[in-house]
């Protein structure tokens, strides 16, 4: 019943847009959503199926190859890559490119994307199918992290570069600035915690490449989790090295832990 009533708003919704109605009559279901957008932005949603796109999931009924969440996921990936290190840049004159990539790559990953999703609510009006809605996928750290960034190819396409700038940087702006106190930093305690739970043996950090690069050296290691290699880090000194491998590490094993619940 209540994937027949999604699916009749969007119709209804599409309609909309061709009938006249007004704005409060045409998306009641995301006229929140909307509000905070564009208090974030300061500017008006002029496109509101975009926004419908992002939160479609292609399991939903509604779904097919051209509606669904995926394309805008790409450049809303690759339009947050891009602001986050231009923040970084501006906010950490002192640091090299390997820490800044190390700060990126911490503050984009899927649990934090997946957080900051929550914090705008998306969970209620993603629409996904009734086997994924059963077991939990639609409120995964998988599947906000990528709804996250779908929207943000959404703003992106509708409202221009300066607004989702503005977006990410309301976002984001406290976390960058307080990254380094970061309890969860240290990536290479977690990975050791549940390896230990689950395999009952710590991970194993390898050099496995050395070379330079603008007269500065660089060190490839690969983490060794129960005798299988599942992640590599690169960085200008070995610790910080295996800290990039061991985030990549938890990230992979976040992933499989959440297919394992969606396949169940």
């Amino acid at each position: 019943m209540q994937e027949k009533r999604r699916t009749h708003g969007l119709l209804d919704f599409i309609g909309a847009l061709f009938s006249g109605r007004s704005r409060r009559e045409v998306d009641a279901e995301i006229e929140n959503l909307l509000v905070i957008i564009e208090n974030l932005t300061g500017k008006m949603f002029r496109n509101h199926h975009l926004v419908k796109k992002a939160l479609t999931h292609k399991s939903s009924k509604i779904a097919d190859e051209h509606n669904n969440y995926e394309r805008m996921e790409f450049l809303g990936d690759a339009v947050l890559g891009l602001i986050v290190s231009d923040m970084l840049y501006a906010f950490y004159k002192d640091e090299d490119e390997g820490r800044l990539t190390y700060y990126k790559d911490s503050l984009i990953q899927m649990r934090s994307l997946a957080g900051k999703a929550r914090d705008l609510g998306l969970g209620e009006y993603v629409l996904v199918g009734s086997k994924e809605k059963r077991n939990g996928f639609s409120k995964s750290d998988t599947l906000l992290g990528d709804i996250f960034e779908s929207l943000i190819g959404a703003i992106y396409l509708d409202m221009g570069f300066d607004a989702v700038f503005k977006f990410i940087k309301r976002l984001f702006e406290n976390d960058i600035q307080h990254i380094k106190e970061r309890p969860e930093w240290d990536f290479k305690s977690k990975l050791n915690n549940i390896a230990q739970d689950i395999y009952k043996m710590p991970p194993d950090y390898k050099i496995v490449n050395e070379y330079m690069v603008s007269g500065a050296r660089v060190y490839k290691v690969a983490v060794d989790l129960n005798r299988k290699i599942i992640a590599y880090g690169e960085a200008r000194n070995k610790k910080e090295a295996e800290q990039k491998a061991a985030m990549k590490a938890l990230a992979k094993l976040e992933l499989q832990t959440q297919h394992n619940r969606h396949h169940r």
